[in-house]
Parts: structure tokens; C-alpha cells; sequence
């Protein structure tokens, strides 16, 4: 054990010394709001009935975070705390530690939504649930303090300059013919699934192209406008959600684990999903709507 894993966790159990069946409980919620299931469902929410561009943009950013945090693990493969020392396992997790993908993808998505908002008293909200991930993985064993760090540097390289970058990407990618367009969007993910390739490194990867697929055929076909009424909105997210969950679950479950088609799959499973949020779903909230229209103006 070097110096630094031995430093972290003497932090760590400096932390654990307050533990509490309340506390365990209060944490374990907590970085629930870091899982990829709560990102599952709040980043199309955003996209269906906020605003379609920026959540695009949004999305793209966060895909390549999560590709780029699950490939920095297997690159560094450093281990976890209860790895070490089993004494301070109260959480449950697996892969390598460095950098934190709770740490870097709460900062990411609660800091683009605050950049997004620019409203003060939402930015120190989100910048405490930032804090409060990033302590709940301290607390429950499953990181270093440097995993945190980790996470957090690596998140704010990208969400700062990653923003701006993508603004000029899409300035100039604009023009291109939608031939080109879905080539750049379909060929990029590919090429660079094989690098260090997990399940979740392939995931995000396969969702971007997806969705680079179906934000040309919902311009083309569908330009779906945002929800005019909350219950238009819950209805949208209601029928959007359980087919993406259905999707996922179902694809999830056929899968098979031992395979050497498992990455190429789990990349297909996603590119799915990226398909019904970009263009299946917004399709059917289209013709529900024309359906209700038309129904309203009988006599």
C-alpha cells in the first residue's frame, strides 16, 4: 500500500468514525443521484420537455464524460478503499477507483445545469450535491480522496472548455449535408469503442450515435415542439421513460454476458436507446398530439 491509498484511507475512516444506521441510509441516497439509472432518467426529461438544443448539447457533453471517466479507470486501474482495507466497505460498487465517475459526472451534470439556469440560489444547490456525492462516496468506502479530486479536475476540464468547444463544433459542422453529419456521428463513437473497451466505456458511446441518427430524422420528420401544459409534459415523460426503461431492461436480459458479441451488443442496446429518445419517442408524442388535436376539433 503506498503513502497516498494509506493517507486516504485514514481519511476515510476519520469520516466513518460519525457512522450511524441513519447516516448509512442518508448516503446511500445520496450517491444514488450519481448513478447512471438517475442520469437515465433526467437527461431525456430535459430533452423532451425543456428545450431540444442545449439538451443535445447537453447530452453529448455527458456522453463523452462518461466514456472519458470509464476509460481513465481501466487506463490508471487503481484500486478501491475496501480493496485495501475491508473494514470500510459500506457501499457496494466495482472497477478501478481513479477518478471518481460519481464525482466527475455529478459535477458535469449539476454544473451544466447550474451554467444553464444561472439563477444564484440554484448554482449553491447544485454545488452542494456536487459536495455531498462526492463526500457520500468518502463515506461509504468505495473511493480515495484523490478519486474525488480526480473526478472533479477531470470534470471541470471538460465542462468549461468542453462547452465552449462544442459550440464551435457545432458553428462549424452546421453547414454539412446530413450524409456527412451522420457519418461524423456514427463513425467517431465507433472508432473509438475500442479503446479500453467495457460495458461502460461502450455505453455512451453508443448512445451518442444513436442520437446522432435520430436528431437528423426528428428535424426531417417530426421537429417536435416542447409540451404546452404540465400534463402534456407528464404524459410525454411518462410513455418516453417506460419505453427507454423497456428497451434497456429487455435488450439487458437476452444479452449474453459470456459472449464475444457483448460490447458489440451492449454498443447496439445503446445506440437503440439514443434512437427512441431522439427520434421514436418524440415520433409518438407527435401523432399523440395530432391525434388529440384532431380530436378536439370534431364537432
Amino acid at each position: 500500500m503506498d503513502a497516498i491509498h494509506a493517507w486516504g484511507l485514514v481519511i476515510i475512516k476519520a469520516i466513518q468514525t460519525i457512522r450511524s444506521d441513519a447516516l448509512d441510509h442518508a448516503f446511500l441516497a445520496m450517491t444514488s443521484l450519481g448513478n447512471d439509472m438517475f442520469y437515465m432518467l433526467l437527461l431525456p426529461l430535459l430533452y423532451w420537455c425543456v428545450e431540444k438544443h442545449q439538451s443535445l448539447r447537453f447530452l453529448y457533453l455527458f456522453m463523452f464524460s462518461s466514456w472519458l471517466n470509464a476509460t481513465a479507470k481501466d487506463f490508471l486501474n487503481q484500486p478501491r478503499p475496501y480493496i485495501l482495507d475491508g473494514s470500510v466497505k459500506i457501499g457496494t460498487t466495482g472497477g478501478p477507483g481513479i477518478p471518481s465517475g460519481h464525482a466527475q459526472g455529478s459535477l458535469v451534470f449539476w454544473g451544466y445545469l447550474a451554467l444553464w439556469v444561472r439563477i444564484r440560489w440554484f448554482s449553491i444547490f447544485c454545488i452542494a450535491i456536487i459536495m455531498l456525492i462526492g463526500f457520500s462516496r468518502l463515506y461509504l468506502g468505495v473511493h480515495f480522496p484523490t478519486d474525488i479530486i480526480g473526478g472533479w479536475l477531470l470534470g471541470l476540464l471538460l465542462l468549461f472548455p468542453g462547452n465552449a468547444l462544442l459550440e464551435k463544433i457545432e458553428a462549424r459542422i452546421a453547414s454539412l449535408p446530413a450524409p456527412a453529419l451522420l457519418a461524423i456521428g456514427t463513425i467517431v463513437p465507433i472508432a473509438l469503442s475500442p479503446i479500453l473497451a467495457t460495458k461502460y466505456s461502450v455505453s455512451p458511446l453508443g448512445i451518442a450515435a444513436g442520437i446522432s441518427l435520430a436528431i437528423l430524422l426528428e428535424k426531417k420528420y417530426v421537429n417536435f415542439e416542447m409540451p404546452r401544459t404540465h400534463r402534456e409534459a407528464i404524459i410525454r415523460y411518462l410513455i418516453g421513460i417506460i419505453g427507454l426503461f423497456a428497451i434497456y431492461i429487455g435488450l439487458k436480459l437476452i444479452i449474453p454476458k459470456e459472449s464475444w458479441l457483448y460490447l458489440p451488443l451492449i454498443f447496439c442496446q445503446y445506440y437503440l436507446m439514443g434512437l427512441w429518445v431522439g427520434f421514436i419517442a418524440p415520433w409518438i408524442f407527435q401523432r399523440l398530439g395530432s391525434a388529440q388535436k384532431a380530436g378536439n376539433s370534431l364537432p
